[in-house]
């Protein structure tokens, strides 16, 4: 690690009363700080796999060029001029056609107890798969009726400018409804639909095979391919990940476990550096042309490392943009996070040791392709890597929290436009009040919400000792809505999450448990350690063992009761049904061969066991030669 984090952990060990007491005055309300931010829900949202020709996007009063890095959230509307494919997180695709304009108006909602997308199609076509782990109810609204199918089926959907709606199935069955009547349509069939009040009889049947170019270009654009990436990373983001397996390779961190690197990338080229900001809603988004982007600038941490260079840690929850923000007189800068929240350091240049800032003078924040006006200059990367944040204490009461803001930043249309105003945002009061009312105004328009993790936090380990900063619980250690935290792994033994001098380790696993590390009747149990709970390592008998510690006073470590139960004992295994010795005293455990101990040869339950010597009894067959 460098020394850096070095330094952070010696005063985190040396100081950590006046941490705490510290904390109680300068951390942030526990409802949107900085170290309690967790993003969103990654199935809000909706991946760009494919886009050809020119498409628009529009979100709120935003409207933006369509690109294979843009999330489409719910509420935004799709004003396609050419063509494109949706990637939804179960597995769903949804195709789009030229002269098409459809708006998303939920995403994994629940209605009625079961999960729904919805779209609304204003005019042109869709065509739509759904996932094969999809259990969900999609439906599409047209102005002539709904169409909507409740299992893994697929199906095209046009709607013209007259109102005419044609429906065709292609797997499974689409319920369609309209202020007349309510019918199903199944596989093979096709429904057409003239106005809200038309009769829905108009069924006939169509062969699958017939198709035109838009039907057997989404065929193909809609197809999913499961590579390495599928199993590296989190379940919501399989269906995210084929493009990984295309642009870049997973090496084992001792650390951070898989992590990916991308491939083909210069030697100055960072996290965060080819592409755009977009002032979206949810803050200030990341947009990249790189094929990649979508899931590794949305999901997940960075980490840079001498040995391997830039990787990508996998992660659940969306954010606009993972970067950690910061500004200097006339400069504006960002710089991906790392695993702790904090930014990454970068070896590479005039960065050389420092933390991976991106910046731009303020008047080229808004520009369509920042990395042209990105600075390399020392001088002006020492600005912002003067404050580390976690070092800054000093005594007299000065606060530890970073100056750099992790959150989203939350810009208005108006400020992204005038970018000396974007300053204003940077003020913790005025990000944190923006970041709660974009959250109450997301759960009243579509139910999304925007996930916070109590603070301040006792991770496990910690003997219910509490952390303050951003360096509190690695990211990985935060639970998907709803889901329990994951098992321990390598990762969870951190510095962070080790007990502090004093506290107790966590209870013994199953292995500490076994019978042969339990103690003898009248002798106490060793003190614990990984070579004194081996078999060798137990005392001869009438030897006492060390005093045992506190913790091994459990119930499940109390010696065993029974006074007759030795050490020299056969093993429970020794006394299984098929080893244990016949009736007959004179049968010994080596005289049968062991074809005459198998389950076949034992006789019923109601019978007498034949002599063993039968079978040789047995007269020869006549024909035998």
């Amino acid at each position: 690690m460098n020394a850096t984090f070095r330094t952070s952990r010696w005063l985190m060990a040396a100081m950590i009363p006046a941490v705490l007491v510290s904390a109680q005055s300068t951390a942030p309300a526990p409802s949107a700080g900085e170290s309690t931010y967790q993003g969103e829900s990654p199935d809000r949202y909706a991946m760009v796999r494919v886009v050809e020709g020119d498409v628009r996007i529009q979100q709120g009063e935003l409207t933006d060029e369509l690109t294979r890095g843009t999330p489409v959230g719910e509420g935004d509307v799709v004003d396609s001029r050419g063509r494109g494919v949706l990637q939804l997180g179960d597995g769903t695709r949804i195709a789009f056609a030229g002269a098409t304009r459809f708006t998303v108006a939920s995403l994994f909602t629940t209605r009625d107890n079961e999960k729904q997308v919805l779209l609304r199609l204003d005019y042109g076509r869709l065509r739509v798969q759904l996932g094969g782990q999809s259990s969900l109810r999609f439906r599409v609204d047209t102005p002539s009726g709904s169409a909507t199918c409740f299992d893994h089926g697929s199906f095209g959907i046009e709607a013209e400018r007259d109102n005419t709606t044609r429906l065709l199935v292609y797997d499974g069955h689409v319920d369609f409804a309209n202020d007349r009547n309510r019918t199903v349509v199944a596989a093979g069939d096709r429904l057409t639909v003239y106005s809200p009040e038309d009769g829905l009889d108009r069924v006939r049947g169509f062969n699958t095979y017939d198709s035109d170019d838009f039907d057997r270009w989404s065929v193909s654009a809609m197809v999913v391919h499961r590579g390495e990436s599928w199993d590296r990373v989190p379940s919501q983001l399989r269906y995210y990940s084929d493009e990984l397996d295309n642009h870049g390779r997973w090496v084992q961190s001792d650390e951070y476990g898989w992590v990916w690197q991308p491939e083909g990338v210069a030697d100055d080229w960072r996290p965060y550096y080819d592409g755009r900001w977009a002032p979206y809603d949810g803050g200030m988004t990341w947009i990249s042309p790189e094929p990649w982007a979508y899931v590794t600038y949305h999901h997940g941490r960075w980490n840079w490392s001498v040995g391997l260079g830039w990787t990508w840690i996998p992660g659940i929850y969306y954010s606009p943009a993972w970067v950690a923000w910061d500004y200097s007189s006339g400069y504006y800068g960002w710089a991906p996070l790392g695993y702790y929240n904090t930014p990454c350091h970068w070896g590479y240049g005039a960065w050389g040791g420092g933390y991976a800032w991106n910046v731009v003078s303020l008047n080229y924040i808004n520009v369509g392709n920042v990395s042209g006006h990105i600075y390399s200059d020392a001088n002006v990367l020492r600005t912002f890597n003067a404050g580390t944040g976690a070092t800054s204490w000093q005594p007299g009461g000065r606060s530890l929290t970073p100056p750099w803001r992790t959150t989203p930043l939350m810009v208005s249309r108006a400020e992204f436009r005038n970018p000396g105003q974007i300053q204003a945002t940077f003020r913790p009061d005025v990000n944190r009040e923006r970041l709660m009312a974009y959250d109450r105004q997301a759960q009243a328009a579509t139910g999304r919400t925007v996930h916070f993790r109590p603070d301040p936090v006792a991770p496990r380990g910690t003997g219910g000792r509490t952390t303050v900063g951003p360096r509190g619980v690695p990211f990985e250690n935060r639970p998907a809505p709803g889901q329990d935290r994951p098992a321990p792994g390598p990762r969870d033994r951190s510095f962070e999450n080790r007990p502090a001098p004093g506290q107790d380790h966590p209870a013994p696993g199953p292995r500490d448990r076994s019978f042969e590390n339990r103690p003898a009747p009248g002798q106490d149990r060793p003190a614990p350690g990984p070579r004194d709970r081996s078999f060798e390592n137990r005392p001869a008998p009438g030897q006492d063992r060390p005093a045992p510690a506190p913790r091994e006073r459990s119930f499940d470590n109390r010696p065993a009761p029974a006074p007759e139960r030795r050490y020299d004992a056969p093993p429970p295994r020794e006394r299984s049904f098929d080893n244990r010795p016949a009736p007959a005293p004179e049968r010994q455990y080596d005289a049968p061969p062991p074809r005459e101990r198998s389950f076949e040869n034992r006789p019923a339950p109601s019978q007498e066991r034949p002599a063993p010597a039968a079978p040789r009894e047995r007269p020869p067959e006549p024909h035998r030669r």
